[in-house]
């Protein structure tokens, strides 16, 4: 599929199980599935792992945000990037890339020789992937289903990341208590490998553009320009900048909370991570088979702050099921803001430009970092659960100014 075979028709389109059954759509989803599993499996099972070897809070954020920082150092490169060359060749070039590392690090903690150092070099090329997946993918995903069917596919989308959520730190946390860090390890060379066939197999034909080094530049700018030129897409990044710096970063110190003040080993951390999956597959199948186009603005909205509200109560939440139900809640809220984040960019942007404002908003996402580090360094100071109290009640804050300033996304409308 090219390009220029995206429709302009924007609303509910078809069933998201009719798009199941279309098997280029059926395999990019998959593809989703299953590096969503390993994201978020190794993502808990890394955490408890460095928490073990220095007991630092911070060291333990740290892995978070060398995951994140290519999203903020390469996003909008790789939006425009991804517009040059074959997409789905460059995925499964990474894909196998990935496979390849796991299995050298797997083989380190088999003879005894792995450093952090080694976890931060996997961590950064997984994250370079993550940016690219979330700005090839997701574009890949919408373009196949066709832009009619753009609330069906994001949501089926969503449901497969919020299924991972839930799936992988459950996973992570068993494998680990069970394993070790080298069963994480050994399961991600297998999934990276069988997500790289998968999408062998896809049929997907893109059109890379023309031209020298600095039509790269360009295409960045012009991106980032009719960004500047679009309240609705704005209005979008503002919040998805506000959630990373201020509500994501609380998922470094969970490890952390659930070892020193629910006094938790790694399976039940494992399981208290997962509510939060749990909730958003909840949300998110909701999202999928009854949102409405005019209502994408609110879900979006106050799905964010739904969010980041839990994350508050959860940072002082002392018991292990009231911590539970505050993350269930959260990520109720949380699959809001994930669906509607890439169908308000794509449904507000040309299809020509599609790739490149996608880019921008992986360099939004990739705000994170900052958060991570931030939340890192309180945490060191004042305890994990004061550091995520502060950041997560910054965000709420900053969430009331963006809907003063952007009214329109409390508001009924179509896109």
């Amino acid at each position: 599929m090219s390009d220029a075979q995206s429709t302009k028709n924007l609303g509910r389109g078809g069933s998201p199980l009719a798009l199941l059954g279309q098997p280029n759509f059926l395999k990019v989803w998959m593809v989703g599935a299953v590096v969503g599993t390993m994201r978020w499996l190794d993502m808990l099972a890394i955490g408890v792992y460095v928490l073990e070897v220095t007991g630092s809070a911070l060291t333990v954020a740290m892995t978070l945000f060398v995951r994140m920082l290519p999203m903020f150092l390469f996003g909008a490169i790789a939006g425009a990037y991804a517009e040059r060359v074959d997409r789905k060749k460059l995925l499964v070039f990474f894909l196998f890339l990935l496979a390849v590392i796991y299995g050298i690090l797997f083989a380190l903690v088999k003879t005894s020789n792995l450093e952090l150092w080694h976890l931060a070099v996997g961590l950064f090329f997984s994250g370079i992937f993550w940016a690219l997946e979330l700005t090839v993918r997701r574009t890949m995903v919408a373009e196949i289903a066709g832009m009619n069917n753009i609330s069906a596919a994001m949501g089926l989308d969503t449901c497969t990341n919020n299924a991972t959520r839930m799936l992988g730190p459950f996973l992570g946390g068993f494998l680990y208590e069970t394993y070790g860090l080298e069963g994480t390890l050994i399961l991600g060379v297998f999934l990276h490998v069988i997500a790289g066939f998968l999408l062998i197999r896809v049929e997907y034909l893109s059109s890379p553009l023309k031209g020298g080094r600095i039509s790269i530049i360009a295409n960045i700018i012009e991106g980032v320009q009719f960004v500047r030129s679009s309240r609705p897409v704005m209005a979008t990044l503002a919040i998805t900048i506000i959630l990373n710096l201020f509500g994501f970063s609380f998922m470094s110190m969970v490890p952390v909370i659930a070892k020193e003040e629910l006094l938790l080993t790694p399976f039940p951390t494992g399981v208290l991570m997962s509510a939060e999956g749990c909730g958003a597959l909840i949300g998110a199948l909701l999202i999928a088979f009854f949102a409405s186009s005019k209502r994408f603005h609110q879900i979006y909205f106050f799905g964010a702050s739904l969010y980041l509200c839990c994350i508050i109560l959860f940072s002082i939440s002392t018991y292990f099921i009231s911590s539970s139900i505050l993350l269930l809640l959260g990520g109720f809220g949380l699959s809001g803001f994930a669906a509607m984040q890439s169908a308000l960019i794509l449904g507000n942007t040309p299809p020509e430009k599609r790739n490149r404002v996608m880019g921008v908003l992986a360099t939004c996402i990739g705000f994170g970092p900052i958060g991570i580090l931030t939340v890192g360094m309180l945490a060191n100071q004042m305890g994990a659960a004061t550091a995520v109290m502060i950041m997560s009640g910054s965000g709420i804050s900053l969430m009331l100014c963006a809907i003063l300033y952007w009214p329109e996304m409390r508001k009924v409308h179509d896109i």
